[in-house]
């Protein structure tokens, strides 16, 4: 315990020096029998594991010009659907007491253009933070996920113009059919013990560990690990936050080993690994989902930015 405890203080000294040019190899990667797969269908990408399926597109950009937003959009193959709204902090602010304004709309419409949802943007918000708002799609919007060729999704935010996408419904039921039969072939994997769930906190998490030579079983994964499977999972589009990791973790490590890998990690355990691990043991998960969800949205714009156009 003293040992770790020394690791954990050698690295944060580390950590702030910020000058280390060391090699790393890291041996935190996506194992090839892992009861995950994804797949692209047009703008879709249906993701698969043992227990959940469904299929997303990140940060697709609005069609109205100096719109301020940006967007995740995930869909379940129940057709259940949620959109993640992420304000440019140049253009739009989306604090909670601006996104519960009644006037601040959500509408959808269906290929031929009628309305099937117009109603207040918040009447379904979660997750408000970091200028970002998770929005629950309303059970009309499934209908024309299954049967329309096109959707469009708008928001109007106060005065500002109605910002707008449109969504291939044709190719989000082939990635959802994809989904739902490869989830039943990993189901059958995972019974017969032919594959295994992606290990708890792994990737960018276990390297951070291994750079600092902690244990596999260390409190940080530990802690990540429970988060995970008790917190995060169990939240509202929390599997497709965690099928998303698993998707560009290994990416995102891979590029960074060819960079500046163990200095980096160091960095990155510092300000976000034990943070989010401490946060997540004393029961702050909005927190600990804050600091991840940062972290992973930052090595991303830096390391995978193709991912976001």
């Amino acid at each position: 315990m003293l040992l770790n405890t020394r690791r954990r203080a050698l690295g944060l000294i580390l950590a702030a020096g910020l000058g280390l040019r060391l090699p790393f190899i890291p041996r935190a990667r996506a194992a090839e029998n892992d009861c995950f797969a994804s797949k692209p269908f047009g703008p879709w990408k249906g993701l698969a594991t043992d227990s959940q399926a469904g299929a997303r597109i990140n940060q697709m950009q609005f069609d109205t010009p100096d719109c301020g937003l940006h967007a995740d959009i995930q869909v379940a193959t129940s057709y259940d659907a949620k959109i993640v709204l992420y304000g440019d902090r140049d253009k739009i602010k989306l604090p909670k007491k601006f996104l519960i304004d009644p006037a601040n709309r959500l509408i959808v419409r269906g290929a031929d253009g009628k309305e099937a949802v117009n109603e207040a943007l918040c009447g379904n918000c979660t997750d408000i933070f970091d200028n970002k708002v998770s929005v629950v799609l309303p059970l009309a919007t499934a209908p024309l996920f299954r049967k329309s060729a096109t959707i469009e999704i708008a928001v109007k935010l106060g005065d500002k113009e109605e910002c707008g996408l449109k969504l291939d419904c044709e190719s989000l039921r082939k990635a959802l059919d994809w989904a739902a039969g490869r989830q039943t072939e990993l189901a059958q994997q995972y019974a017969d013990q032919k594959c295994t769930p992606p290990e708890g906190a792994c990737f960018i998490t276990t390297a951070t560990c291994e750079v600092l030579g902690l244990d596999d079983d260390c409190f940080e994964l530990a802690a990540l690990r429970r988060y995970r499977d008790h917190v995060l999972a169990k939240r509202p589009g929390g599997q497709a936050d965690i099928a998303r990791y698993y998707e560009l973790a290994p990416q995102i490590l891979a590029r960074l080993s060819r960079s500046t890998g163990r200095a980096r990690l160091i960095l990155l355990y510092a300000r976000f690994i034990l943070p989010a691990a401490l946060a997540a043991h004393l029961g702050f998960n909005a927190l600990a989902y804050r600091l991840y969800r940062r972290m992973v949205d930052g090595l991303v714009r830096e390391f995978a930015p193709e991912i976001l156009s």
